[in-house]
């Protein structure tokens, strides 16, 4: 077809957009326009997540029945605005694009990238990544039911290191279960604890589940794959469309929800926009889960001894006595060993709606409340 463009303003940037009638997924019809439509309209959700982490493109200039490619550095005739930068050795550095703002995304949709896939680390800690993944990788055929069951066990035995985790669809068979982890420590120390909290499970689930990479020794069991977790690895991004029939999207989810799902493409580039606006993102509160790698924390202590010969313990059984938590949602009194840096922002919903600013001192939260909202200013 011949060539057609046209010019978009999107922010402080305008762009030009070529060829929006062409098809990309044949099978649906679906043309490029409706790519850029979707991660358009979804650019303030994906951007929360991929927002300054390196990206690598994946192209589909004629669609997805044709050619793909893999695009790791930024094209030489990229604009100005859309940054980037430079990862690797000294001989063998990369030119990684940074999704920043909505231009990005539709800049990067105008070039037939479908899939986005990020690495695990934002800047400017590029070196130390923010989340761990398990991806479960099931054989070909495999029940999607069978990898929602095992998700489920997986989460549990994370979880038990003292991790929160999230899950979402790849887009193809399989699903990611993430971690969210301080950015303290490099790839090579996260995949390690991400390694030895694997093996344990595999140990445990050996007849269904394996570490090896290579398919002829995996014997139909399903593939944890955490050598994802190793420097420059990616995974494709949350939300991010994929290059396949039906236009699948990689679908973070609320644990119940993955529950009921049977069939992972029926979340897909037409229906998510949607989903979004009606359910919100399952993945909005990720960020705030962030703790230390297991590996790396401190032993646990016995809680030291109040200076106040005990006082403060018996101050929270008297606060006990004096609620009924199986009435309210406020979680009851509890000790429990810290690094004594711990602090919570709680939104209270009493009689007035105020907030509750805890810090923590001397083994306990001190509490001020904040009646009329948090300042605009300090």
């Amino acid at each position: 077809m011949a060539r057609t463009s046209t010019f978009a303003t999107v922010g402080k940037h305008k762009i030009e957009l070529s060829n929006l009638k062409k098809v990309l997924f044949p099978s649906e019809s679906i043309v490029k326009a409706e790519l850029i439509e979707y991660y358009l309209k979804l650019g303030p959700t994906i951007l929360q997540h991929i927002k300054r982490r390196p990206l690598t493109l994946v192209r589909w200039p004629d669609g997805v029945d044709h050619q793909t490619f893999f695009q790791k550095n930024r094209p030489e005739w990229a604009p100005a605005w859309l940054e980037h930068v430079k990862l690797g050795g000294h001989d063998d550095k990369v030119d990684y694009v940074l999704a920043t703002e909505d231009a990005s995304l539709v800049w990067l949709a105008n070039l037939a990238c479908i899939e986005l896939h990020q690495m695990h680390c934002r800047g400017p800690n590029f070196d130390k990544p923010d989340y761990i993944v398990w991806d479960l990788d099931p054989p070909e055929g495999y029940p999607f039911k069978d990898v929602v069951s095992l998700a489920f066990d997986i989460k549990l035995h994370i979880e038990k290191f003292g991790y929160h985790t999230f899950v979402k669809t790849t887009g193809g068979k399989g699903v990611h279960v993430v971690a969210p982890i301080e950015p303290k420590w490099p790839f090579d120390v996260a995949k390690d604890a991400s390694l030895q909290i694997a093996k344990s499970f595999v140990e445990a689930n050996s007849t269904t589940t394996t570490l090896h990479i290579k398919k002829e020794l995996r014997k139909g069991r399903v593939l944890i794959d955490i050598y994802r977790n190793s420097t420059y690895q990616t995974i494709v991004s949350p939300y991010s469309v994929r290059g396949r029939g039906n236009a699948p999207v990689s679908m973070p989810l609320k644990w119940e929800t993955l529950e009921s799902v049977t069939d992972p493409s029926i979340f897909n580039l037409r229906n998510v926009p949607d989903i979004v606006i009606e359910e919100g993102d399952a993945w909005e509160s990720i960020g705030a889960y962030s703790v230390k790698l297991h590996t790396q924390r401190p032993q646990t202590k016995a809680p030291a001894k109040s200076k106040n010969g005990g006082k403060k313990i018996e101050a929270l059984s008297d606060y006990a006595k004096k609620r009924s938590f199986d009435k309210t949602p406020e979680p009851g009194p509890e000790v429990f060993a810290s690094d004594g840096n711990a602090f919570v922002v709680h939104r209270h919903h009493a009689s007035r709606l105020h907030y509750d600013l805890r810090l923590e001192r001397d083994g306990t939260l001190k509490c001020w409340a904040v009646p009329k909202g948090l300042p605009p200013r300090p």
